[in-house]
């Protein structure tokens, strides 16, 4: 069964109201934010999201790229605490969220691939090879090796 907005407790969904809630029981609430690669937690400054977002600023469904540890790519997502800490998002976000890691995770992949490949000269190439040149050797092959296959070939 998904779970939507209306799932996260009242005082969740605006960090003006988890301001108050967190000042009237500092032991029992908060809000944390943690990264998924580098595995940093941080209890999050809400005077200072406040300045800067504004009060109907809503940290629900929020992520952003790790400011918790120098040179770590990876996302940070918030949690509220009530008791424990649970999570600041839906599974519908977390579903698009995981598919467009996946996405972003896949083309830097290929263009690796490519650009090793091109440093090496083994660019794959889809022209078809002459005739009498193994297309093999000429998928890989880069210029010079092209034109060397081409003499081979003539003979």
């Amino acid at each position: 069964m998904a779970r939507g907005i209306s799932h996260f407790p009242e005082w969740t969904h605006w960090v003006s109201e988890m301001k108050l809630v967190r000042d009237a029981k500092p032991d029992d609430f908060g809000v944390s934010v943690n990264c998924d690669i580098c595995k940093q937690w941080r209890s999050v400054d809400l005077d200072a999201i406040i300045a800067m977002k504004g009060e109907n600023f809503s940290l629900i469904n929020k992520r952003f790229r790790c400011k918790l540890t120098p040179g770590c790519e990876g996302w940070n997502a918030f949690h509220y605490q009530s008791g424990v800490y649970r999570p600041l998002w839906t599974e519908a976000q977390a579903d698009r969220w995981i598919y467009q890691d996946y996405e972003r995770k896949r083309r830097v992949e290929a263009a690796r691939a490519y650009i090793g490949a091109l440093l090496t000269g083994n660019v794959v190439r889809d022209d078809p090879a002459p005739l009498g040149v193994d297309p093999n050797a000429w998928a890989i092959a880069n210029d010079g090796e092209r034109r060397r296959l081409i003499r081979q070939a003539r003979g």
